[in-house]
């Protein structure tokens, strides 16, 4: 075996590795004298672009809080001009809730048509000068009970704020409202003015939430260490932690550098900073609301260190670069060679990324053109092997879906059923062709796959045909009831056959079972947060508590399914699969009384044209 100090000194005697390194070294020598150079000629300039970039960045975040602040006062301006809250404002009998309910559910339609709404406002309180009762939306967080009209009316900044309608006069106060914890908001007081003549019908108290001013300064923190100041008319306060507080600090002016601002509204002053006994650069950009300004404050140390970190970045590049100029001589050098292995190398990566077409430009008419078409020939077997693979398996699965349909010849069934019925009507046998019918219409559904999604009304009307089957099996001694609480419910979409299972599960394990008549109950609602119930309960024999949490855990579908891929636990599973894992079903059971399974869907409706096709597709025996 030959040392790798060997290998070294024979490398590092060709003339190769010689002119390689003399280029290195002459680019490295070059690179120490231009960054020498720059430093002295251009840290000036820098220095100056540096600040204009935070200029820049600092025009960014200030948008960035004129829009939150847009948001809030594009909703109080809504609420202004708006005829149902003017309504409200002028009518004083507080006796009718209609005009109330209007203006509440305008406010709340606005409010939700909005989602940067519940991150920037605290509460927003509709006032009508000859009503005692209000109008509010606030933040489930900082709803309380004692905001009213005469609460806020007899604050002691609400004159001062309704003297400026619109302005922010006394900055950054606490919510009077919630007295759990501290809650820093910013107050407006707006007017409701009356719409025909000279006049105010009401107020809108609007708390603001800070996190318009201090969300966007978060974000802009993660790329710099600058201490940021907020101005709101006469009051001064420091990002600090989150949040503003008041400053007390006294910057003392040095230097105007107004004249290298990129826009005329942007203040930029060298200040002299008392309590870190250095200099800072202080850029301070008005925002949209007047008297409300932003200060980014740059430690000059901090300026300094960009520049340095500037030239070491440059001085990086061009060291790299003649790095990069040594490899790519290295190359040219031994390009007879490293070329054609590169390509190798790129054409197998490729290949283990799945890409097995034929690659000529690497069969070169030389040993390594040889390896390269060896390589090719090799992939293109790869590709056909697995082509006759896919084709294979997708072969198996026609055959296995042929298999499955080949098991019912739903034409034949029909038409049978068809005969059959008009047989039973014929000889007067209503029974019989009551249930040939339902059987037809099971089959059908069937014949369709199981997999699609229906409205709830089609499903009920499944289970009607298969329980009315049943009640015929049993001789009328189990009944079905519907509790639907909403009609609207019956457009819901769900699985096809979800309930089937369900219900047939009830009749065989809950009912038949106890030896008597039972009864089986679909309850049909909806909670608070807009999703669907269902639950189908039994009065059969029960079971225990152990065996109702461990049924969702079992694949045993009830034998005399018809559809016994279709059991409990895998109604759960897909139903889990098309909504969410918050969906699905849920067990409830007690020994000898009754037994509920519980449906929980979310509320969506069928598209019009699916409603059509499906309603086109209802009917008798074909």
């Amino acid at each position: 075996m030959i040392p790798a100090r060997y290998k070294l000194s024979k490398y590092l005697h060709t003339i190769r590795a010689r002119i390689l390194l003399s280029t290195v070294m002459l680019i490295v020598i070059i690179s120490i004298i231009i960054t020498s150079i720059s430093y002295f000629v251009v840290s000036t300039s820098l220095q100056k672009n540096l600040i204009q970039t935070s200029e820049t960045k600092l025009a960014f975040l200030c948008s960035s809080i004129d829009a939150n602040i847009g948001n809030v006062i594009g909703f109080i301006r809504s609420c202004q001009i708006s005829s149902k809250i003017k309504n409200f404002a002028a009518e004083a009998d507080t006796g009718s809730n209609s005009i109330k309910r209007e203006a509440h559910d305008f406010i709340m339609e606005t409010y939700a048509a909005n989602a940067a709404l519940p991150s920037s406002l605290i509460r927003l309180v509709i006032i009508g000068k000859e009503r005692s009762d209000i109008v509010q939306v606030v933040e489930s967080p900082y709803s309380t009970v004692a905001v009213s009209a005469n609460a806020i009316l007899s604050l002691s900044y609400f004159d001062t704020l309704h003297s400026n309608p619109g302005e922010v006069s006394t900055g950054i106060l606490m919510d009077p409202f919630f007295t759990t914890k501290q809650v820093p908001m910013i107050p407006f007081v707006h007017t409701i003015d009356h719409p025909y003549e000279a006049g105010e019908l009401g107020y809108i108290y609007t708390e603001m939430s800070l996190s318009v001013i201090t969300s966007p300064i978060k974000n802009y923190l993660s790329e710099t260490d600058s201490r940021f100041f907020f101005q709101i008319g006469d009051y001064l306060y420091e990002y600090s932690d989150h949040t503003l507080v008041p400053a007390s600090i006294q910057f003392e002016l040095e230097e105007d550098l107004s004249d290298i601002s990129l826009s005329s509204d942007t203040v930029i002053q060298k200040v002299y900073n008392p309590e870190s006994k250095g200099y800072s650069i202080m850029i301070t950009r008005p925002l949209g609301t007047k008297g409300w300004y932003v200060t980014e404050c740059l430690d000059q140390t901090v300026l300094s260190q960009n520049i340095y970190r500037t030239f070491f970045l440059i001085a990086l590049i061009i060291l790299t670069s003649a790095s990069i100029i040594g490899i790519l001589l290295s190359w040219f050098l031994s390009k007879t060679v490293n070329v054609p292995v590169h390509k190798l190398q790129e054409r197998m990566k490729r290949i283990a990324g799945g890409d097995f077409e034929r690659d000529p430009s690497t069969e070169w008419e030389h040993e390594l053109g040889d390896i390269g078409k060896n390589i090719n020939d090799l992939s293109e077997n790869v590709q056909l092997l697995i082509n006759q693979r896919i084709a294979d398996e997708r072969q198996k699965k026609d055959y296995e879906y042929k298999m499955l349909q080949s098991q019912i010849n739903p034409h034949f069934i029909y038409n049978t059923l068809n005969s059959i019925k008009w047989m039973a009507t014929i000889q007067n046998a209503s029974g019989i062709a009551e249930m040939t019918t339902s059987l037809s219409r099971l089959l059908k559904d069937i014949a369709k796959g199981t997999t699609n999604l229906v409205t709830l009304e089609h499903e009920i009307s499944l289970i009607n045909d298969y329980f009315t089957i049943q009640q015929y099996r049993y001789g009328g001694t189990i009944t079905l009831h519907y509790n639907i609480e909403d009609e609207a419910l019956t457009s819901c979409r769900i699985l096809k056959f979800t309930l089937q299972p369900i219900v047939e599960n009830s009749i065989f394990h809950g009912i038949e079972p106890k030896g008597n008549a039972g009864s089986i109950e679909i309850h049909i609602y909806r909670d608070e947060a807009y999703d669907v119930h269902i639950d189908i309960t039994d009065d059969g024999v029960g079971m225990t508590p152990e065996v109702a949490a461990h049924l969702l855990d079992t694949e045993i579908p009830a034998e005399s399914s018809f559809f016994k891929e279709f059991g409990i636990s895998n109604v759960h599973k897909r139903l889990q699969y098309e909504f969410g894992d918050k969906y699905g079903l849920s067990a409830k059971s007690k020994i000898g009384e009754f037994t509920t399974i519980s449906i929980l869907l979310p509320f969506q409706l069928e598209p019009c044209d699916s409603k059509d096709s499906e309603s086109q597709t209802q009917g008798g025996i074909s």
